[in-house]
């Protein structure tokens, strides 16, 4: 892993998804450490002086490529103070800093694997699902669900790796539909899409969203027999 740096960064744009929900591209004043997908920063809104203590800052998970040494993107929704701070701040030409990169939740690239997302928890995956090639050995399936179909991001670019890519399947779910709609099915996540899916017995399951589904889809893998070696949790507020 990758020692830690601190850098700052110019913010280039922020997108509004709607329902509270925002997408940052950071620019930053130095080429990025490398970072694996998966892996997390922390960001602070106020400057940073390096013969002083790092300010307040939040973690949020590194949604862009580790390829992309001259930009970051990350993705949130307004849940706390923090949070209703960088609405109310952030925009175009702002200077921030960002501490990067953390954590170990990478997706293992020896066995099957199944992403399971809610809202902005899909950013833990974008990183790894860009560097998919026709030629990654193991099955990966997507269940990624949303309030609204406007809020399941980069479905796009999501859909267009599927496309090239036989051995990754997707499924989209959204809690504002009644009936299933341009392929994203009506509801919460539905781990009952899986039993089609094929996948090894010693598939890893990753989970990142909020705290409630986190619970919730565990306790459904446990109860399906899936040992708990095998499931791994991002939890994040």
């Amino acid at each position: 892993m990758a020692t830690p740096r601190k850098i700052r960064c110019r913010v280039e744009q922020v997108v509004a998804h709607g329902d509270q929900v925002y997408t940052v591209d950071l620019l930053p004043e130095q080429p990025l450490p490398l970072f694996q997908p998966g892996q997390f920063l922390h960001l602070a809104l106020e400057a940073y002086d390096p013969a002083g203590f790092w300010p307040e800052s939040r973690v949020f998970s590194i949604a862009s490529s580790p390829d992309q040494r001259r930009r970051l993107r990350l993705s949130y929704a307004v849940k706390g103070a923090y949070t209703t701070r960088m609405e109310q701040t952030l925009r175009a030409g702002l200077l921030v800093w960002v501490k990067l990169p953390y954590g170990a939740f990478v997706v293992q690239q020896t066995t099957d694997a199944v992403l399971i997302a809610g809202g902005t928890g899909i950013t833990a995956f974008l990183a790894f699902i860009a560097k998919l090639t026709p030629a990654y050995p193991h099955r990966v399936v997507l269940l990624l669900g949303a309030r609204r179909r406007e809020l399941l991001l980069e479905r796009d670019a999501i859909e267009a790796q599927r496309r090239q890519m036989p051995q990754f399947r997707t499924f989209f779910f959204s809690e504002d539909l009644s009936a299933e709609t341009a392929g994203i099915r009506p509801g919460r996540v539905q781990l009952s899409v899986l039993e089609a899916g094929n996948l090894n017995g010693s598939c890893i399951y990753y989970l990142a969203g909020p705290p409630a589904m986190l619970t919730a889809i565990t306790d459904e893998l446990v109860r399906r027999g899936v040992p708990g070696e095998q499931i791994r949790v991002d939890a994040w507020e």
